[in-house]
């Protein structure tokens, strides 16, 4: 008798404890819904908030922001960017005295995915932009995954170029076998809103710690929606990031002969300084480096906009 009550209770412990768990588990879902459908909308009115203009090539069309007035600044975005993320990046560092022109590169918002989304043609369209414009001459930024088309744009069109400015950039590397390279991008799911937003709202510390634990808000929030952002995150991946290593010879960076600054944290999980080394070995470059700060160089606000400043300047 007594053993049959045990064996009810326990029966009934294993029970409540399910029944617990299934309780939680709805709830988290039904917040975690909610929560969703309220970022991500904020995310696309976000988005839309930009004063966006468009421009019609030969790789199809090109949206782009053009704010401001001076010497003009070309901004070559990261990956998981956009001409959001290129134009807060050019308010945080250039600020007010310049003309601050970022375009969406190749897949992402506003810009098509042409069938060759390789550097160079990328290159072709800041050209075009410029002509478009009637801009003779302008600094070339280039973030991170953005670093191949501002080299191209700088080897192919250099009478357009006052200078260029790699800020936590890939570089040309050369390689043994393709093997070396390893992962080249984020997964291709993270490329979808929903999971963007899991892991930025869930695990944003790991974020943050790659890019730096004081990125600004802005930066941070502008990864988001990733949809629209998607077969730019895929180009960026399966072509743009392996270019350089890939065709190591058709980037002669020794014959670069217009001013080069490189910002570059030694820390750097996502573009190693290593090959920063390496690089600088090859050109001749003013450097703004930095033992620590990420991917994003956060912490260092003052300095690197003092460089960049600085740099234009002279």
């Amino acid at each position: 008798m007594l053993a049959d009550i045990l064996f009810a209770m326990k029966r009934h412990k294993k029970m409540w404890i399910g029944i617990i768990l299934l309780v939680v588990t709805t709830a988290f879902c039904i917040v975690t819904a909610i929560q969703y459908r309220h970022d991500i909308k904020a995310a696309y009115k976000r988005l839309d908030t930009y004063d966006v203009n468009t421009i019609k090539t030969e790789f199809g069309t090109m949206s782009y922001i053009d704010e401001g007035v001076g010497d003009t600044v070309l901004i070559s975005h990261g990956i998981f960017g956009g001409y959001d993320q290129g134009i807060i990046i050019l308010r945080q560092l250039v600020g007010d005295d310049y003309r601050k022109i970022s375009i969406s590169r190749f897949g992402y918002p506003g810009s098509e995915l042409p069938k060759n989304p390789t550097p160079e043609n990328q290159a072709k369209v800041f050209n075009e932009l410029l002509d478009k414009l009637g801009i003779e001459k302008a600094y070339i930024l280039a973030v991170s995954a953005g670093s191949a088309a501002g080299f191209r744009f700088v080897l192919e069109y250099s009478d357009r170029v006052k200078g260029l400015i790699l800020l936590s950039s890939g570089v040309p590397v050369k390689i043994k076998s393709v093997e070396e390279l390893g992962m080249t991008g984020p997964p291709k799911i993270m490329a979808n809103d929903f999971p963007m937003w899991f892991v930025m709202k869930y695990f944003g510390f790991a974020l943050r710690s790659m890019l730096g634990s004081e990125v600004s808000n802005d930066l941070y929030e502008a990864m988001l929606p990733a949809d629209p952002r998607m077969q730019g995150i895929a180009a960026d991946t399966d072509i743009t990031s392996t270019d350089m290593p890939l065709h190591y010879d058709e980037y002669p960076v020794e014959k670069i002969k217009i001013p080069i600054l490189v910002i570059h944290a030694k820390d750097d999980p996502l573009t190693k300084y290593e090959n920063i080394e390496k690089f600088l070995t090859r050109v001749d470059a003013e450097i703004a480096i930095f033992e620590t700060g990420g991917h994003l160089i956060t912490g260092h606000g003052d300095s690197v906009n003092k460089a960049i400043k600085n740099f234009m300047k002279k």
